[in-house]
């Protein structure tokens, strides 16, 4: 998939998703940093035979629609897609200046973990055969309380798992909002914060 097919789904629409081959899997987060550029959010990746179907969302905020209008109209004007140049430099207490790519990995990595179907469907299934067979079997305590002692843990981790938080999950949401606020700072649309606002 080149750069112009990407491009053509940001349209404006709403949502839209892209499907892509687990052998171009590499190309996810260039796809991902550019949706960013023109002013969509990824939001979640769904897992097929051999393909990932990518899953956007249009990022309707201030700053989404700024970055949307300068991608759309440099791609407008050169035909190739890019970032402006920084037009406010990081202050030192800000961090070390996060690279796009590590952002879109992120925003990818939190897309996966933000899948919660798979895991609540199968809980949901599984808790399903386990109240028909508690119902098929209730005369017979002895084969019914080793089904619920096992079968309802299970139920219980599906469904609760997706939901707890992880450091690895804190870890990607700290980085994106990072890039974020110094994307921000950088194209002008904030001042930078004081260094003492974490005090």
């Amino acid at each position: 998939m080149d750069d112009e097919e990407i491009i053509s789904h940001f349209d404006g629409r709403a949502t839209f998703d892209i499907t892509i081959s687990n052998s171009r899997a590499w190309d996810v987060p260039k796809i991902i940093d550019m949706a960013y550029e023109f002013g969509y959010t990824f939001r979640f990746v769904y897992y097929g035979p051999g393909i990932q179907r990518l899953v956007f969302e249009r990022d309707d905020g201030e700053h989404g629609r700024s970055r949307a209008w300068w991608s759309v109209n440099h791609y407008r004007q050169h035909g190739v897609w890019g970032r402006p140049q920084p037009r406010v430099p990081l202050p030192v207490h800000m961090g070390p200046r996060i690279d796009p790519l590590e952002a879109a990995k992120a925003r990818y990595a939190l897309g996966m973990l933000r899948n919660k179907a798979w895991g609540l469907r199968v809980s949901a299934i599984l808790a399903a055969l386990i109240a028909i067979a508690v119902w098929n079997l209730r005369a017979r305590a002895e084969v019914i309380i080793p089904i619920l002692l096992v079968g309802v843990p299970f139920v219980l981790v599906g469904a609760l798992t997706p939901w707890l938080p992880s450091k690895r999950l804190r870890r990607h949401q700290q980085t994106v909002e990072t890039f974020e606020l110094q994307q921000a700072v950088e194209r002008g649309f904030i001042p930078p914060p004081s260094p003492h606002n974490g005090d």
